[in-house]
């Protein structure tokens, strides 16, 4: 009589294969809850609520950037938005010259002017088939120059009767620009993660090959996630210009990076396909708690801009690990680290 053997016993993944899997579900949250350690030890004032509530009041404004930036960075193709710093400058720009017909019309003009420029975007990046790299940065200067002609050179004060108070007041100590970026988050994690829409962008993003054989309209998506970044970008200068009382064309000069730093911090690759709102989110809270944290120690601002560009590097390496083990991930960073350590040395001994 033939006995057959009984199945093998399905293979149990060793504590270090457990523990990669964690992390990597994980994805930047990790990196944060180090952040808040590290604050916490270094300066009494980090966790007070004073200081919480001006760090998230600061983070509303990149990170409704960066809920843009990330419909923008997920639906692939190469896709970034280099004018959304540019756009919110120009929104604050055209917004304030409508300030005469009250706050709505203020309101209306610069959600316009974002969704204006988001399309620009989106029917060269859709339909003429740019590079998102190209044609986002040709709308950069094209909205920089006109947020400069538009405003003559000079900041548009809004005070009195054309000021934007809703946007900064507070409901229950919570102030409303970050209630505003809560709901934009919830309403974006929402987007992707349970509707259909949300869906095709994974897809288009991940493959958009399969994206078009899967009767996806590749085209429509693309040109929504553009206008969306623009709208958000509209969003973010309402906040910008509620909170100083002032339009600027200067606004947009470091907004653009800080949100696609948000975005990738956050777990999602420029490659697209990949990544979550609530991963950008964490990155936003990263990127600025960093930053408070050395304003709280009185680093010099040049070296804060080192500091943030080394700890950037250092959580996308470890947030990037792909296949590879820690221990490979370290070995395949060392020649850099080692690059970046003797730059630093070269900058301090020539600055000494």
């Amino acid at each position: 009589m033939r006995i057959d053997s009984a199945p093998p016993s399905p293979r149990r993944p060793s504590p270090s294969q457990t523990l990669q899997s964690i992390l990597r579900k994980a994805g930047a949250l990790p990196a944060l809850l180090l952040v808040l350690i590290v604050g916490t030890a270094l300066s009494p004032f980090f966790l007070t609520v004073d200081n919480l509530r001006n760090v998230l009041t600061l983070a509303s404004i990149i990170g409704l950037l960066a809920v843009g930036q990330g419909f923008v960075i997920i639906a692939g193709g190469a896709g970034i938005d280099l004018s959304i710093g540019a756009t919110l400058a120009l929104a604050s720009i055209v917004g304030a010259k409508f300030a005469p017909y009250g706050p709505w019309a203020i309101v209306g003009a610069a959600l316009v002017t974002g969704l204006f420029m988001g399309a620009l975007n989106g029917l060269g990046v859709a339909l003429a088939r740019l590079q998102p790299f190209i044609i986002t940065l040709g709308t950069m200067t094209i909205a920089t120059g006109a947020a400069y002609f538009i405003s003559g050179s000079n900041p548009i004060r809004l005070s009195g009767e054309n000021a934007l108070p809703l946007l900064t007041n507070s409901l229950f100590g919570i102030p409303t620009s970050v209630i505003l970026f809560f709901v934009v988050l919830v309403a974006g994690h929402v987007v992707m993660s349970k509707t259909v829409f949300g869906r095709q962008i994974y897809v288009t993003g991940g493959n958009e090959e399969a994206a078009v054989f899967a009767g996806i309209p590749v085209v429509r998506r693309r040109m929504a996630v553009y206008m969306i970044s623009g709208f958000c970008a509209g969003l973010g200068a309402l906040v910008l210009m509620a909170r100083l009382e002032t339009a600027d064309p200067a606004y947009g000069s470091t907004y653009a990076l800080a949100s696609i730093a948000a975005v990738v911090v956050g777990g999602a690759p420029l490659t697209g396909g990949v990544g979550t709102i609530r991963g950008v989110a964490i990155g936003v809270l990263i990127i600025q708690f960093i930053s408070n944290i050395l304003d709280l120690l009185n680093v010099n601002s040049y070296i804060q801009a080192m500091i943030q560009g080394l700890i950037l590097i250092a959580v996308v390496a470890l947030n990037r690990r792909g296949g590879d083990s820690a221990i490979q991930s370290l070995k395949r960073a060392l020649p850099l680290a080692v690059g970046l350590a003797i730059g630093a040395l070269v900058v301090f001994g020539i600055r000494w």
